[in-house]
């Protein structure tokens, strides 16, 4: 009997010393993701200068996309938005497997709403594109900090959904889906 209490006690003590994980939680974007991989902008500085700051993202996505130069009497330019890319790929060439990654998928078709804002098309776009700079950042590319492990776990893991996918009042199953995944743990 004693040696069966002792064969438990060893056997808790190596369970305890384990490392235990918590599981990923594919919800909003971890606030970090970006910083861990770096800030990319892919955005010209200044183009949101004159951008009302308190409107929906479709209206500060159009501003963006108006103030950049991509958008003709409201449609957007893609092969202008391409250029774009292509110049940013240029000048950061480790982004360019995400980029030729957000060319293909974003701009190359008729891309579906990206999140809760209907009919924008500039905001389908860049959240496209943010999702290809998450997920096809190199191994290289990603922080070491300890604040970046559960972002880079997140990209291996989850769908990149934009955050107003979460909001309460958003119908369940929308936003290409993304409310179909586990909300926790």
């Amino acid at each position: 009997m004693f040696l069966c209490i002792i064969f438990a006690l060893a056997v808790s003590a190596c369970i305890a010393e384990e490392a235990v994980s918590s599981p990923i939680r594919c919800a909003a974007i971890p606030y970090t993701i970006y910083s861990c991989i770096g800030n990319p902008r892919i955005i010209k500085r200044g183009a949101s200068i004159n951008c009302d700051t308190s409107a929906n993202e479709c209206e500060k996505m159009t501003c963006i996309f108006r103030n950049s130069g991509w958008l003709k009497d409201g449609k957007v330019e893609k092969e202008k938005v391409v250029a774009h890319f292509d110049q940013f790929a240029t000048d950061n060439p480790e982004w360019s497997a995400a980029l030729q990654h957000a060319k293909t998928t974003c701009l190359a078709s008729n891309l579906p709403a990206q999140g809760a804002q209907l009919n924008c098309p500039a905001y389908d776009i860049m959240i496209c594109a943010l999702s290809s700079f998450i997920k096809n950042a190199q191994p290289s590319q990603w922080s070491n900090a300890e604040q970046c492990e559960y972002p880079k776990q997140y990209a291996a893991a989850c769908p990149v959904c934009p955050n107003d996918c979460f909001a309460p009042l958003v119908p369940y199953g929308s936003c290409n889906a993304c409310l179909a995944l586990p909300r926790s743990p």
